[in-house]
């Protein structure tokens, strides 16, 4: 009788996974519909430092990862640090989405210690030619131009490093 029950429970708990899963990447896949496949768009603007970026420019030196995110994303607040602690030795590119002026998120980062790179976006418009359409998103682009990854919501440091390492 016992072990029925252990059965039922492991086939139950087994399902139960397997839907969630699927429903996991069935709401990745829908909000990721629009970021490019192929060709990475171009991207380039002035950080908040002041400092020009030109992705085209950067993955020469290899992969850069493109970090969208906003101040007011509460997953944003567990990610942004795992991007910054990444940026050390990995080429960043932030994309502050709907953050406010410049001098709000440059005083955001500050605050909460992030020290990666960042461009403002208040109207979205880079976002926008993205295809992104929700924070936090991380697009990996590798030296061929090809967007490599992507991915939504929170994810690990590791997940990120692996994905960065495993492109060209």
């Amino acid at each position: 009788m016992v072990q029925i029950h252990w059965y039922r429970m492991s086939v139950k708990t087994l399902v139960f996974t397997m839907l969630a899963i699927m429903v996991m990447a069935s709401v990745a896949y829908y909000q990721q519909r629009d970021v490019p496949k192929e060709k990475a768009p171009g991207l380039k603007g002035h950080t908040l430092n002041g400092n020009f970026l030109d992705l085209k420019q950067m993955i020469k030196q290899g992969p850069v990862l493109i970090y969208f995110w906003g101040s007011w994303c509460p997953y944003c607040r567990i990610v942004s640090p795992k991007i910054s602690e990444l940026a050390r030795d990995y080429q960043v590119i932030g994309v502050a989405m709907q953050s406010g002026e410049e001098r709000v998120v440059k005083e955001y980062m500050q605050k909460h210690n992030l020290k990666f790179p960042t461009i403002n976006d208040p109207q979205s418009r880079i976002s926008t030619l993205w295809g992104v359409r929700v924070t936090p998103t991380m697009i990996i682009v590798g030296s061929d131009g090809r967007v490599a990854w992507v991915t939504s919501g929170a994810t690990s440091k590791i997940g990120l490093k692996m994905r960065l390492e495993l492109t060209e």
